[in-house]
């Protein structure tokens, strides 16, 4: 409703409480009514008639239309941001967003679209964040700490693995304003975004991801702590930023045709500890790891270095592992 027409609709009202009061002073002279009386009414009436005109506003601004993304046949189609009621905000830009969403009763992918205003600071976690508020609560998603510490809200955009919380919603558009978001294809998908990890944390607890001391009793009350010299630190410092986001495991075509691989998140941790002057497990880790299902199952795409939010490096450390099986086999006890 615009502004003229707000305008004409207090005035009438404003007109209609003339005679409604010269009506109410006639009543209560004649029946001797107090003063009190009949102002009472005038002011339940003026509350009724401004009642009804707000009302009237609310209903003609909830049924303003809103811009709809075309019907594509096969998904459901919802409206845009109900709260920018169709204008562009100041410095936003339009963005189609398509979420292919998991429907665990179904067992099928159902694709939703939402058209959207964003500015150039928002990230792919804001976005959808903002359409579960808005549009639909029932959309499940997985994050916490929105500032790439925990890697809860992995996910694909445009077919790219990406941390949501650290990834600007328009550095991923495509040729026409669009996005599509859909869950990790490396892992099980439960519902809408989300996928289970139990698998990979299997396989992350499996490589014995912490230090091996072969005195245990020393290990858990050591007189002092383990020293190194900076360039210890170094040969592992860059494997330890892991974060598990479960992104290199996404990304890995050999995960995603072999099941029983153990995955460069793993091997990665293996070659991590392998490095580490402080762990005493050197050889056993060489074991664990010169099997097929290990180092020598990676085909070195190296699409887990790209995919990863931190700069890891798992596909070097793969190699790295590799050149250590054959060469320092005999030398870490």
């Amino acid at each position: 409703m615009n502004r003229d027409s707000r305008f004409m609709i207090f005035l009438y009202a404003g007109m209609a409480l003339v005679p409604l009061f010269l009506f109410l002073y006639l009543v209560s002279a004649i029946a001797h009514l107090p003063y009190e009386t009949w102002m009472l009414g005038l002011a339940a009436a003026w509350m009724i008639i401004f009642g009804a005109v707000g009302s009237v506003e609310i209903y003609a601004h909830g049924r303003e239309p809103e811009e709809r993304m075309p019907l594509i046949e096969g998904e459901r189609v919802n409206k845009g941001l109900g709260s920018e009621r169709g204008e562009r905000p100041k410095g936003a830009e339009q963005v189609n967003v398509r979420i292919r969403r998991f429907n665990p009763g179904t067992k099928r992918f159902d694709e939703y679209a939402y058209r959207v205003y964003e500015d150039k600071l928002a990230t792919v976690l804001d976005t959808l964040l903002k359409i579960k508020s808005v549009h639909d609560n029932t959309l499940s998603m997985r994050y916490s700490c929105r500032m790439g510490i925990c890697g809860s809200c992995g996910m694909v955009a445009n077919g790219k693995p990406i941390l949501a919380c650290e990834t600007n919603l328009l550095s991923q558009l495509d040729e026409n304003k669009s996005i599509t978001v859909e869950p990790m294809r490396g892992h099980p998908v439960l519902k809408d975004l989300v996928t289970d990890f139990d698998t990979f944390f299997e396989k992350h607890a499996s490589v014995e991801p912490h230090l091996y001391r072969k005195d245990k009793e020393e290990q858990y009350s050591a007189d002092s702590a383990y020293r190194q010299t900076k360039g210890q630190v170094n040969d592992f410092l860059p494997y330890s930023y892991c974060i598990m986001c479960g992104l290199c495991m996404d990304a890995c075509p050999v995960v995603n045709s072999n099941t029983e691989f153990v995955g460069p998140q793993a091997l990665s941790q293996i070659y991590r500890y392998y490095k580490d002057s402080r762990d005493q497990g050197g050889k056993r880790r060489l074991l664990d790891a010169d099997n097929l299902h290990g180092a020598w199952g990676c085909e070195f795409s190296g699409s887990c270095s790209k995919a990863c939010p931190k700069g890891v490096d798992p596909a070097s450390a793969i190699q790295l592992l590799k050149a250590s099986i054959i060469s320092d086999f005999g030398e870490k006890a």
